[in-house]
């Protein structure tokens, strides 16, 4: 080799990007830049130094022996006078990584050295290995994966795609993409599935397509365009899932979603389908419909008496009933509990709905017999006409509501239909239930108390506790023009423990200045008194306002304790456990008997202010205020007469040894101040 060509061939020796060494006779002589830094080395003179073996871990990653390997590879290269192979070469700071070499034996001087070549592949085989990764994912996925060039021609499948389509992989490979076209769509579709790729470069949506043998099935397809690395566009990729079961589960869901599971017929969510497009059907052709809202009366009862199981039986034969009374082409629909709707189209006048309406209760209103025991349904009807009373679902929905409620309001069994006046009467209601949560946030509803004396000492022993509302602008509301209201939408349970936290902490700080033993009675509404939580309440009370429970007593009513005997027996002896004396408040307009009198651990009987107005005039009302005042005395019970308003009447019940009484001779109910000057200037 001439000194030019050597000094050549130098000077890419040296600046070669890839590691280059010389070996002789099995020891390093010279070797490039890149070698020093490939391996980790500062200078030649620590690489000369080091063997060549120490260069390798002791395996190779088939598991043979680097040193033998080695050799192996040198007489390889030897033989056929170059040789290139993948090997794992140790740094010097012990990290191995792979390297492509490339051995090539050199004659000079007479002898053969050994010309080395190291390429690092660590990037190489990263790639390698996520390219494997990749395959083995595509391959291995449920979803099926297809590759096309710009002109849609299948240069890729996966495994999945085959099974899906029921193809060979060499069966779709060059063919056009829409060869497994079901026909189900039509060229706008399309259309516009090519537009979402050229614009946003995806798409994905429903799609049917054929398999080989002919089979139309419905998938979940997304597309998408892969770029070059100068953003041009040069694949599509799609991926294909099977959503057959999907579809069928949803077939499924939407049946159960728009049919009532008890009674099979259409539910809330296909009724207002159904009137949304009837309405749109009238509007078209200047036809006519009515909306029938049906509500059982005293469904409860029967659920709470004979259970849940006859209660569901009786709302199927009640469905069944409706629906026999109604044309085929009408709407029948349960809205859910024991409400029922009944679309009837094409109406000619407010006649046929009357006819209709009839039609229906005298079918309902018949005896059904269920597991022995004869059922007697009954019902109210509210009727809203389209376009008469609303042209809108909502509004005509509302207004059939509104007059349903109307019908139980007058004793239900009959239909009415709906008149504006229950429009503002609802907006009147609706001010007022505003007015009443104002209210209760601000402390506008306080006790007021009515004293209670002891007939024979003529003493004040305590009072009752009564609730009126301090409106801002209204003045003083009594109690019969909110109440009903706040039992309906059950903010009477609000304002019931409102008013005894109040009554309670009042009478305790009276007690407290005043030395006076006085005792409390408050009135539980039907809510309280069947409220889970009842028990707790009170006791919280009692704690914050460290009022006595021994001095406080609760009211409740007759028909308040006959609903559920044994519910109501376990929450009153709760109470009774607490402390607390229990009151049978109006005693005697009700309808208990007086076994279960005797079971309920009450302490006192308060006689109805209806018997104590008549006392003196009505034969039956004295009759009845004695026989209850001789039970009392007979039972140990304690007697309170309510509504005492003249001399006579308390004399008589003096006479009868009637302990208490209570009333407008004495006192009205009186705010709190006006009380405590009862208290102060004396009985």
């Amino acid at each position: 080799m001439t000194e030019p060509v050597q000094d050549q061939y130098r000077v890419l020796f040296e600046h070669s990007a890839d590691a280059m060494l010389i070996i002789d006779g099995g020891r390093f002589i010279d070797c490039n830049e890149a070698a020093l830094r490939m391996l980790g080395y500062a200078v030649r003179a620590d690489l000369f130094a080091t063997h060549p073996s120490q260069l390798s871990p002791p395996f190779q990653l088939d598991g043979a022996s680097s040193y033998d390997k080695a050799n192996e590879m040198i007489a390889i290269a030897m033989e056929r006078g170059s040789h290139r192979f993948e090997w794992i070469h140790r740094k010097r700071d012990g990290t191995d990584f792979p390297v492509e070499v490339l051995l090539t034996p050199i004659p000079a001087g007479g002898r053969l050295l050994l010309h080395v070549v190291w390429r690092d592949i660590t990037q190489r085989k990263q790639s390698e290995e996520q390219l494997r990764l990749a395959k083995y994912v595509t391959d291995s996925t449920s979803e099926g994966i297809i590759v096309t060039d710009m002109d849609l021609r299948i240069i890729e499948v996966n495994p999945a795609y085959c099974d899906l389509l029921g193809y060979d992989r060499d069966e779709v490979l060059g063919r056009n993409a829409g060869f497994a076209k079901s026909g189900r769509h039509d060229e706008v579709f399309y259309q516009r599935i090519w537009e979402s790729l050229n614009q946003a470069g995806k798409w994905q949506g429903e799609i049917w397509d054929r398999k080989k043998t002919g089979e139309v099935f419905p998938i979940y397809l997304r597309l998408n365009t892969i770029f070059d690395a100068t953003g041009k566009p040069c694949y599509y990729t799609g991926l294909f899932s099977d959503i057959t079961h999907q579809k069928r589960t949803e077939e499924q869901l939407e049946e159960l979603a728009f049919n009532d599971a008890l009674t099979g017929l259409p539910n809330r969510a296909l009724f207002h389908q159904r009137l949304k497009q009837e309405l749109k059907r009238c509007q078209r052709h200047e036809s006519k419909l009515a909306l029938l809202f049906i509500d059982l009366d005293r469904f409860k009862n029967i659920n709470d008496s004979l259970g849940h199981t006859h209660g569901d039986a009786l709302l199927i034969e009640v469905g069944d009933r409706v629906r026999q009374a109604v044309r085929s082409v009408d709407t029948v629909a349960r809205m859910g509990g024991d409400e029922f709707t009944v679309i009837l189209l094409d109406l000619i006048d407010e006649y046929t709905v009357t006819d209709v309406a009839t039609k229906i209760l005298a079918k309902v209103i018949r005896p059904v017999w269920i597991d022995r025991h004869e059922i007697i349904p009954h019902l109210s009807i509210g009727i809203s006409l389209y376009p008469r009373d609303g042209e809108s679902v909502d509004d005509l929905t509302r207004h059939a509501d509104m007059a349903m409620y109307h019908a139980k309001s007058e004793g239900g069994d009959r239909f009415h239909f709906f008149q504006e006046e229950m429009n503002r009467e609802s907006g009147r209601r609706l001010a007022l239930e505003n007015e009443m949560s104002v209210g209760l946030n601000s402390g506008q509803f306080v006790p007021y108390f009515q004293p209670v004396y002891e007939l024979d000492s003529g003493l004040l022993v305590g009072m009752e506790a009564l609730v009126r509302w301090q409106h801002p602008e209204r003045g003083l509301i009594m109690p019969d023009e909110f109440i009903p209201l706040a039992e309906e939408t059950g903010l009477i349970i609000r304002l019931g423990h409102g008013v005894l936290r109040q009554a309670c902490r009042q009478v305790k700080q009276w007690v407290d200045e005043y030395s006076r033993e006085l005792c409390l009675a408050v009135n539980l509404s039907a809510r309280q008194f069947h409220s889970s939580d009842l028990i707790e309440q009170v006791r919280r009370i009692l704690n914050e306002s460290r009022f006595p429970p021994g001095c406080l007593t609760l009211e409740i009513t007759e028909s308040m304790m006959m609903g559920q005997i044994e519910r109501t027996l376990n929450q009153l002896i709760q109470l009774r456990a607490a402390g607390l004396n229990l009151a049978i408040d109006d005693f005697g307009t009700g309808y208990s008997s007086l076994s279960y009198l005797q079971r309920f651990p009450v302490n006192t009987l308060k006689i109805d202010r209806s018997f104590i107005r008549d006392i003196l005039t009505d034969r039956n009302s004295r009759a009845i205020v004695r026989a209850i005042i001789s039970m009392a005395r007979a039972m140990e019970l304690d007697v309170i007469a309510e509504g005492v308003e003249n001399t006579d009447q308390l004399a008589f019940l003096k006479e009868l040894k009637c302990q208490k009484a209570q009333g407008y001779l004495f006192s009205q109910p009186l705010p709190a101040d006006q009380f405590e000057r009862l208290l102060v200037n004396g009985d």
